[in-house]
């Protein structure tokens, strides 16, 4: 039976049919005179659904450019060289692109560029190993150590379908990452840093297109920053008396159970003279922790009174010469050792012992440079020369954190002057 739909184009046709079950429908043909290949049939349950797919949504049913006139007069007879189902199909796409602005071009070579790089595709894991193999030739391990640690931590928190390929992974994966990392502003900064250099590996090696941290920042602290923490007069003789003549702490009973599972033990014991090198080098070398842990004692010139830093150790990659004070000179004489490192066994398990007897919560972050950028400044007054043994590029961290924070001329003297026991100002406090 004929539809009542006027004006028809040649080649299409809409009748009533009736199914297996007795339910009626119209069908619409589009015949090899109108697609030029293959008859397309479409069915659907009302009349004006089959004449809207027709001629698109005109208020008269003449035939106004709409859904399959319009397609026809815009792509020619190439739109129908598509199945039903993918045409069906095409058309839900394209819905979904127009809500997000997109054209079907611009997401196939979307998707051209994301799902097939050049060099294959890689698994978060094997892009983490070859990387970190690569910059294995020209990095530093504890740098290298670091960024494992970071990108690992990224990898395990990823979906296992994330995981699979790391052209896959997108902005929004890290920023979600990141949100649930809880940092603080510095530490999400690190944290974004060391992704990006895993992914502009992967770009670099033509696994994956472009890097989904780029153009990704991270809100600046609204927390005004407060002055650094440095050791005062009677801080610095306390832990200079505890790290020189050694001491031994002992769990108290509540606490015995964790220090067994921490430590092994119920107590802890710092021998004489263990802690001094690092502390020292600390407070009157202004060394950053992380350089004095790779630090060994043959660059250590006692001749030329200075520490002679070469650049693999360095933070910034550069060769550093550091003036030593006639006090540090003393202490690192104390307890000279021909070879090796000063760092000491367990390091991170006296320290701990060492700050639980000064009474700290936990060791204050950078304390020991802290003092001794205060406390250089404040003897020298020339902010260009503490930022060279400080190894910064200029001063502007110096009037940031250290300017006129030690204000008392007593106490600047008394601190270039703690010396080990017998020589000078004597180390003792009643513990």
């Amino acid at each position: 039976m004929k539809a009542k739909i006027k004006d028809l184009p040649p080649g299409v046709g809409v009748g009533k049919a009736t199914s297996g079950r007795g339910k009626e429908y119209w069908r619409v043909r589009l015949g090899k005179r109108f697609t030029g290949g293959s008859v397309i049939l479409k069915d659907f349950s009302k009349l004006e659904e089959a004449r809207k797919w027709i001629f698109g949504d005109a208020q008269n049913e003449k035939a106004t450019p709409g859904a399959i006139i319009d397609l026809k007069e815009k792509a020619g007879m190439v739109a129908f060289e598509l199945s039903a189902s993918q045409l069906h199909e095409s058309a839900g796409a394209l819905k979904e692109l127009e809500k997000a602005g997109m054209t079907l071009t611009e997401a196939i070579q979307f998707a051209i560029r994301h799902a097939k790089p050049p060099a294959g595709i890689l698994t978060v894991a094997q892009a983490i190993e070859e990387a970190l193999a690569e910059k294995s030739r020209s990095k530093r391990p504890t740098y290298l150590a670091d960024l494992g640690k970071r990108w690992r931590r990224f990898e395990h928190w990823l979906p296992p379908e994330k995981r699979k390929a790391i052209n896959g992974i997108t902005g929004l994966d890290v920023r979600k990452f990141l949100n649930e990392c809880k940092l603080k502003p510095v530490g999400e900064r690190n944290m974004l840093r060391n992704l990006s250099v895993l992914f502009t590996w992967a770009v670099n090696q033509h696994h994956m297109a472009e890097n989904p941290c780029l153009g990704m920042t991270v809100e600046e602290s609204t927390v005004k920053k407060s002055a650094v923490r440095i050791l005062s007069l009677e801080e610095s003789r306390k832990l200079l008396h505890f790290a020189a003549t050694g001491f031994k702490i002992e769990a108290e009973k509540k606490e015995r159970d964790w220090w067994r599972e921490k430590f092994g033990a119920v107590s802890l014991t710092v021998s004489p003279m263990d802690m001094i090198p690092i502390i020292t080098v600390g407070c009157f070398g202004g060394i950053r922790p992380e350089e004095s842990a790779r630090m060994t004692w043959d660059m250590v010139d006692f001749k030329r009174k200075h520490i002679d830093l070469p650049a693999e150790i360095t933070k910034d990659g550069d060769r550093r010469i550091v003036d030593m004070p006639d006090n540090l000179i003393e202490w690192l004489l104390a307890c000279r050792k021909d070879s090796g490192s000063l760092l000491p066994t367990n390091f991170r398990r006296k320290r701990w012992a060492l700050c639980r007897a000064m009474d700290w919560a936990e060791w204050p972050d950078d304390i020991l440079r802290h003092s001794y950028g205060s406390y250089h400044l404040a003897k020298h007054r020339n902010a260009a020369l503490t930022a060279e043994q400080m190894g910064h590029k200029n001063a502007r961290m110096l009037y940031a954190h250290y300017r006129e924070v030690v204000k008392d001329a007593d106490d600047i003297t008394a601190y270039w002057n703690l010396l080990p026991s017998g020589t000078g100002e004597i180390v003792k406090f009643a513990a």
